[in-house]
């Protein structure tokens, strides 16, 4: 007799399916959902999973992270306050890589915060403890570092005191701090990052068990690929390829959209009479490419900066800050011309705009798209939105625009945001409850690693909205538990066009399941980080197993 693959029972599954909202059996074949309760009754399985009573719902899906960066970090010195709390704990680390790193080789590190450590490190000290090494440190926001002398050398700056954008070198009395942001940061950090191809997927394998392991079954990768000079935030001008080997090797386990950064596009010359100029993309694509495990999203572009890195790109200058109004990387009207390009040439686009100058850059760009060669349902979308008024917020529904905010972002930086923005800016950065209650579909997401990975501490964010000093950021801005976890789900299916193959538990979907210690419903709000991922199901297959 035919049997089914397996059956997954014993579990309270919450589907996210409103035909279907909870369920105790799932019957899996060939990796998707044949039938739920009542239509498995008769019906033969190869196995019967038990599930212990847990809680489990559709796999998380985070819908914006920087997977390759992720994989980088965890192989680099952890410079995260709750490794490095001060200052001289931090140089302390960096001292220790200086002795135990090859002569001339980089230092790298990541995750620092300078409200955590008083201010930030300073070139001269990680010139006096780095000996000849180069040395590159990102900031938690990872729009900014801090690098020594021998760093500025390699990337070109004989002398820093005089050389780059001010608002990018950040000098104090003429004196080049080590202190740099976006554009010269990334540049630089592509050309510290560049290691062989065994080392990079070993990296990705890192990021790939670390994420199964809070849950995660689908992830995006906000900004895949550099052009050759090494301008952009991924890795390498071959990351796609390098992602397709990391697949046909067997160091990937969850389901991957890959957006392409910016910067590794380029003239495709006349596509036809009437379509003289287009942009495209190489990054390493060859045979075999595709399928339901690895696929090309939006192209991800990035506007602005971040808060705690002053940055972000705001109509009004920030309040610790009255001469700052943040960053700009793009020439505003050669950044609509393109736009333009790619969305007639039918690319969904990925637009980080934090400040809300740079959101309203974005709108227009869009709208201006939209115009000139209109499309339907293209479902672009606004990365971050981290300072919006209402009219902003309605404006960005009518176009059918997606927002993604991270409520990963609540607890370690919202006192910053009140700080740096004030009070009442500060309680509408990263609006959630302003899109979903007028009825908008926004996705989950992390931004890891500029936050933690984990999307349970995400979700506990979204609902609460509370900073680590007890402040909520909105009270009408935040989300219910189910609010929550439909966006961390089905909102971000439906935010990567995936909606009718992910997101949901239902007849016909991916097999992907996440299974919790605990029902997020059943524990106080504050507390949700505390549970834990028991599973990690994609296609039916279990990846990950805490018991294990």
């Amino acid at each position: 007799m035919f049997a089914i693959d397996t059956i997954f029972e014993n579990a309270r599954f919450q589907t996210m399916d409103p035909a279907h909202p909870w369920a105790t059996r799932i019957g899996v074949y060939d990796g998707k959902i044949v039938g739920l309760d009542g239509d498995l009754d008769g019906v033969d399985a190869c196995e019967h999973m038990d599930l212990g009573g847990h809680y489990a719902c559709p796999g998380f899906h985070d819908a914006h992270l920087h997977f390759t960066g992720l994989g980088a970090n965890l192989n680099q010195v952890d410079l995260r306050p709750v490794s490095a709390p001060t200052m001289d704990e931090l140089y302390v680390r960096i001292r220790e890589a200086a002795r135990t790193t090859p002569a001339g080789k980089w230092i790298l590190g990541w995750g620092f915060n300078q409200f955590s450590l008083g201010g930030f490190p300073q070139r001269s000290v990680l010139d006096s403890i780095a000996g000849d090494h180069p040395v590159f440190i990102l900031h938690i926001s990872n729009h900014a570092a801090v690098i020594n002398t021998q760093a500025f050398r390699l990337a070109g700056f004989d002398d820093p005191d005089t050389q780059g954008d001010p608002s990018l070198v950040i000098r104090e009395d003429g004196v080049a701090t080590g202190l740099v942001k976006d554009t010269v940061c990334f540049r630089i950090m592509a050309m510290a990052n560049r290691v062989d191809e065994a080392t990079l997927l070993h990296q990705l394998s890192l990021a790939a068990d670390y994420t199964l392991a809070k849950g995660i079954t689908t992830y995006e990768d906000a900004g895949t690929g550099t052009d050759r000079d090494g301008n952009g935030i991924g890795q390498t001008p071959g990351d796609i390829g390098l992602f397709q080997t990391a697949y046909e090797q067997g160091l990937i386990h969850q389901r991957g959209i890959l957006m392409p950064y910016f910067a590794a596009m380029h003239d495709l010359g006349e596509l036809s009479t009437d379509i003289p100029h287009g942009f495209g993309i190489d990054l390493g694509l060859r045979t075999g490419f595709g399928g339901d495990m690895l696929s090309i999203g939006p192209f991800k572009i990035i506007l602005d900066g971040a808060f705690n890195s002053l940055s972000a790109y705001l109509k009004e200058p920030y309040a610790s800050d009255a001469g700052n109004t943040g960053v700009f990387s793009w020439d505003p009207e050669e950044f609509k011309r393109d736009v333009a390009i790619l969305h007639r040439e039918g690319w969904r686009m990925a637009v980080h705009a934090i400040g809300d100058r740079s959101v309203d850059i974005a709108l227009d760009a869009i709208e201006n798209a939209q115009r000139l060669y209109p499309r339907h349902d293209m479902r672009h979308r606004l990365e971050h939105v981290g300072l919006a008024d209402d009219a902003t917020v309605e404006r960005i529904i009518a176009d059918g625009i997606v927002s993604n905010p991270q409520g990963s972002f609540m607890h370690d930086n919202g006192d910053s945001y009140l700080r740096l923005l004030g009070d009442e800016r500060g309680r509408r950065a990263y609006r959630m409850g302003a899109f979903v209650h007028r009825g908008a579909v926004i996705p989950g997401s992390t931004d890891a690693p500029c936050a933690p990975v984990d999307p349970l501490i995400s979700l506990e964010g979204m609902v609460t909205r509370r900073t680590a000093g007890g402040e909520v950021l909105g009270e009408d801005e935040r989300l219910t538990v189910d609010e929550a976890l439909r966006a961390y789900t089905y909102g971000s299916a439906y935010a990567a066009k995936k909606e009718d193959v992910l997101g949901t538990l239902a007849r016909g979907k991916y097999a992907d399941i996440v299974v919790l210690s605990g029902d997020p419903h059943d524990v106080e709000p504050d507390s949700i980080h505390e549970l834990s991922v028991e599973q990690t199901i994609v296609g039916g297959v279990v990846r990950y197993d805490a018991g294990r």
